[in-house]
């Protein structure tokens, strides 16, 4: 067994009364409060595909070229 040098104090305690808390906070926002979280999730969620297909959609040779310099790094 590998020695581990960071440890969890009270665990398993700890991590289960930090998830009750962080819950009941969730619990207690306002819907207002989700429906802006999730439009912030969704909006990045669109803009990450964006981004992955305008990677795509470059030339062959532009990939290769990056791809190279940072082999030389």
């Amino acid at each position: 067994m590998v020695d581990q040098s960071f440890r969890v104090p009270f665990s398993p305690v700890l991590p289960i009364v930090s998830a009750l808390a962080c819950s009941y906070l969730m619990l207690n926002l306002s819907v207002e409060t989700w429906l802006r979280f999730l439009a912030w999730m969704l909006l990045g969620a669109c803009s990450s595909r964006r981004a992955e297909k305008s990677r795509d959609r470059r030339p062959a040779s532009f990939r290769r070229r990056r791809c190279a310099r940072r082999s030389h790094r």
